[in-house]
Parts: C-alpha cells; structure tokens; sequence
C-alpha cells in the first residue's frame, strides 16, 4: 500500500509538471512561429493536460472504467469541491457569466450521457465527441470571452519559454513526456490500490486519479474569485465541463473503447446534477454565494460515501 501511495503522490508531481511544461514550450514555439496565441488558448480552453494524461493512460492501461471514473469524476469535484471552496471564501457573491456560457456546455454534457447510456463508449463515439469538441473550439474562438482565462495562462506561460522555436518545441515535447511518466505512475498507484481494497474501479479512478489530477484546479477557482476575478473562475469551470465531456471523453475512447462500471455512471449521473443546479442559480440568480458553496461541497461527501458503496 505504501508503494501505490508513493506512485501515486510521484504521479501526481510530474502530471503537474509535465502539463506547465508542455504548455509552456507550446505556448514559446506559437509565439516565435509567429502563430496566434490565441489559438492556442482556444484549442486549450477547458483541457486540463494533467486530467487528459491521467484518463488517457488508464484507458492506455487497459482500465476503461478507471479511465471514465476519472473524466468525470475530475468534473464533478472541480463543480463541488473546487467551486464550493471557493465560494464559501470569497469576499462577495460570484457573478454568472453570460446566459450563453453557461448553456454552452450543456450539448457536451447531454451528448457523453448519450453515448454512455450503454455503459459503452466505442471508437466512433469517441470520433463523434471529438468533433462536436472542435465544434464547441469554434464557439471559443466566435466568441473571444470564453476563451480569455486560459489565453491569459498561455500568455505568460510563453513568456517564460524558450524564444526561439527549436527550443520550444524541445520543452513541450519533454512536458508530454513527463505527462506520459505521470500518468502511468498514477495509474500504476490507482491499480495497486484496486488489488488492494474492495472498490470499483469507476470509483478509484473518479474519487482518487480525477482528484489527484486537478488538485491544481483548485487555486483557479478559489484565487480568482477572492480577488473578485468571477470570469476566470466561472470560465475554466464551464469550459472544463465541456472540453471533459466530449474532447477529453473522445481521445480517451480514441485510445481505448470504454467499458463504464456503475462507480463511473454515478460519477456522470453526480456531474450532470451539480450541473444543473450550478447552472440553475447562476440563470436563476445571476450570481452565487455561499449557500450554494456549501450545498456542493457538502453534496461532494455525501457522493463519496454513497459512491464508495457501489
């Protein structure tokens, strides 16, 4: 067990350091290749590299429904755990962005229940969540707001690259590499702890590998909305909803066809309710306070402790 603890905190440290270099380096060689930033930004918008290596490389692994328990097990703690935290420390109510962005992503959420309900997700699903991700990049880029935070990010991310390109692509390549190691430390943990306890793998891989994946996730939500930044906080949340459920989804069923476990269904089913309720204050009140925060946070407990049983 104390191996599986060490690979997984290993995993965990080079995810995250693996993901700022690859951005970094991506971000350099867009700049001294004279490409737009932001279309960078907009194909990035909402992809978590640490989350998208960690699903990846389950479903790699030969563990789909470790694989979709992280996907949506990420979402859901981001849209619990993460947002309620910071809510319930921020200074003053958290304006809703725009109507549209928040009803963006629920084409996204809508389609992966959809190509889930058989508890599979084959190949050509995984091709057609993939399209509709490039369909949702295009909206990205018709409107610049959406994809602002995650330019900001990219922004200063190159600054601190390489500026010359060979160099650049040099550091992203290495980042992707690190990433690749990451993920299959943490897979390699997440296995170990299946040999180990009684726990589904939807469960492990939504309650421990998405969590451990997106713990950086938390500082964008709680730093932003302390400093009064809602957009940043709101943005990456509602992107990540929808880059999630149909990019992240489709090359992880691209990698391998996804077999879902019931753990892994309930982690979507916990999604797609904090979802809607997120959703519903925000159109409903045009902000969000604290209540909300300790609804979701409180929900996120309740979900484990009711999930763990499956």
């Amino acid at each position: 067990m104390l191996l599986a603890i060490a690979l997984l905190l290993a995993g965990t440290v080079l995810l995250f350091v693996g993901a700022e270099a690859a951005v970094r380096g991506a971000g350099a060689f867009a700049k001294a290749a004279g490409v737009p930033l932001f279309a960078i930004g907009a194909l990035l918008f909402g992809v978590d590299l640490d989350g998208l290596g960690a699903a990846g490389g389950a479903a790699g692994r030969g563990q789909p429904a470790l694989a979709g328990g992280a996907i949506f097990g990420t979402i859901a703690f981001l849209f619990s755990a993460a947002f309620g935290a910071g809510l319930l420390l921020a200074r003053r109510r958290v304006e809703s962005p725009p109507p549209e962005h928040v009803l963006a992503p629920a084409m996204g959420l809508v389609t992966a229940a959809i190509a889930c309900r058989d508890g599979q997700v084959e190949r050509f699903e995984g091709g057609m969540l993939l399209a509709l991700y490039a369909v949702y990049v295009l909206y990205v880029i018709y409107d610049h707001r959406l994809a602002a935070p995650r330019l900001a990010e990219v922004e200063h991310e190159a600054e601190r690259g390489p500026t010359r390109r060979t160099p650049a692509l040099v550091l992203a390549l290495v980042g992707l590499g690190v990433i690749a190691l990451g993920a299959a430390g943490l897979v390699e943990g997440g296995v170990r702890i299946l040999s180990r306890t009684s726990f589904a793998p939807g469960f492990v891989g939504a309650a421990l590998i998405g969590v451990l994946a997106s713990l950086d996730e938390v500082l964008l939500s709680v730093l932003p909305m302390r400093r009064g930044q809602d957009e940043l906080a709101t943005g990456n949340l509602f992107g990540t909803l929808a880059a999630f459920t149909t990019g992240v989804l489709g090359v992880t069923a691209l990698v391998r066809p996804l077999s879902l476990d019931g753990a892994a269904l309930a982690a979507l089913l916990f999604t797609a309710t904090l979802y809607a309720l997120v959703a519903g204050v925000f159109l409903w009140r045009g902000s969000a306070g604290r209540v909300l925060g300790a609804t979701v946070v409180t929900s996120y407990g309740i979900w484990l402790a009711l999930a763990s049983r499956i």
